[in-house]
Protein backbone atom coordinates (compact mmCIF):
# COMPACT_ATOMS: atom_id res chain seq x y z
CA UNK A 1 0.00 0.00 0.00
CA UNK A 2 1.69 3.44 -1.00
CA UNK A 3 1.42 6.41 1.58
CA UNK A 4 1.08 9.54 0.87
CA UNK A 5 3.84 11.80 0.53
CA UNK A 6 4.70 14.48 2.28
CA UNK A 7 4.42 18.03 0.31
CA UNK A 8 7.53 19.55 -0.21
CA UNK A 9 8.54 22.27 2.28
CA UNK A 10 10.13 25.86 0.83
CA UNK A 11 12.27 27.75 3.37
CA UNK A 12 12.21 30.20 4.66
CA UNK A 13 8.88 29.93 5.75
CA UNK A 14 6.40 32.20 7.78
CA UNK A 15 4.38 30.47 10.91
CA UNK A 16 2.41 31.09 13.71
CA UNK A 17 4.24 29.33 16.67
CA UNK A 18 2.19 29.90 20.15
CA UNK A 19 2.81 28.85 23.26
CA UNK A 20 0.25 28.27 26.21
CA UNK A 21 0.66 28.18 29.61
CA UNK A 22 -0.10 29.63 33.16
CA UNK A 23 -0.06 33.65 32.35
CA UNK A 24 1.15 34.91 35.47
CA UNK A 25 4.25 33.26 35.31
CA UNK A 26 5.12 33.56 32.09
CA UNK A 27 7.06 36.07 30.21
CA UNK A 28 6.83 37.15 26.39
CA UNK A 29 9.88 39.68 26.25
CA UNK A 30 11.87 36.21 27.28
CA UNK A 31 10.02 33.96 24.00
CA UNK A 32 10.47 36.90 21.81
CA UNK A 33 13.94 36.94 23.07
CA UNK A 34 14.48 33.36 22.42
CA UNK A 35 13.20 33.77 19.11
CA UNK A 36 15.54 36.26 17.81
CA UNK A 37 18.55 33.91 19.01
CA UNK A 38 17.44 31.06 17.34
CA UNK A 39 16.06 32.50 14.09
CA UNK A 40 17.67 36.02 14.12
CA UNK A 41 15.88 39.13 13.29
CA UNK A 42 12.25 38.77 12.69
CA UNK A 43 10.88 41.29 9.95
CA UNK A 44 9.38 44.26 11.57
CA UNK A 45 5.44 43.11 11.67
CA UNK A 46 6.03 40.12 13.56
CA UNK A 47 7.90 41.81 16.05
CA UNK A 48 4.85 42.29 18.18
CA UNK A 49 2.96 38.81 19.45
CA UNK A 50 -1.28 38.22 20.14
CA UNK A 51 -2.39 37.39 23.67
CA UNK A 52 -4.87 35.45 24.59
CA UNK A 53 -6.34 34.70 28.14
CA UNK A 54 -8.78 32.02 29.36
CA UNK A 55 -9.45 31.32 33.46
CA UNK A 56 -5.85 31.02 34.62
CA UNK A 57 -4.36 30.39 30.97
CA UNK A 58 -2.61 32.42 28.90
CA UNK A 59 -1.49 31.89 25.23
CA UNK A 60 1.15 34.13 23.24
CA UNK A 61 1.03 33.86 19.30
CA UNK A 62 4.26 34.74 17.54
CA UNK A 63 4.44 34.89 13.91
CA UNK A 64 7.95 33.27 12.83
CA UNK A 65 10.16 32.84 10.06
CA UNK A 66 11.83 29.34 9.93
CA UNK A 67 14.75 29.74 7.53
CA UNK A 68 15.35 25.83 7.21
CA UNK A 69 13.66 22.96 8.39
CA UNK A 70 16.08 22.18 11.11
CA UNK A 71 15.32 25.34 12.98
CA UNK A 72 11.88 25.24 14.87
CA UNK A 73 13.21 21.84 17.14
CA UNK A 74 15.83 23.68 18.98
CA UNK A 75 13.51 26.88 19.62
CA UNK A 76 10.64 24.65 20.72
CA UNK A 77 12.79 22.79 23.64
CA UNK A 78 14.12 26.42 24.79
CA UNK A 79 10.49 27.96 24.75
CA UNK A 80 9.46 24.85 26.44
CA UNK A 81 11.88 25.41 29.31
CA UNK A 82 10.96 28.98 30.45
CA UNK A 83 8.50 29.38 33.58
CA UNK A 84 4.82 28.74 32.97
CA UNK A 85 5.26 27.03 29.82
CA UNK A 86 2.64 23.70 29.45
CA UNK A 87 2.40 23.54 26.19
CA UNK A 88 2.41 24.58 22.31
CA UNK A 89 0.92 24.90 19.02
Amino acid sequence: MDTCPRPAQAFPQRVPLKVIGRGAEMDPGAMATLIREHLGPQPEADQAHATNRKGAYTSFTFWVTLPHDGAEAPLRAALQVLPGVVMQL
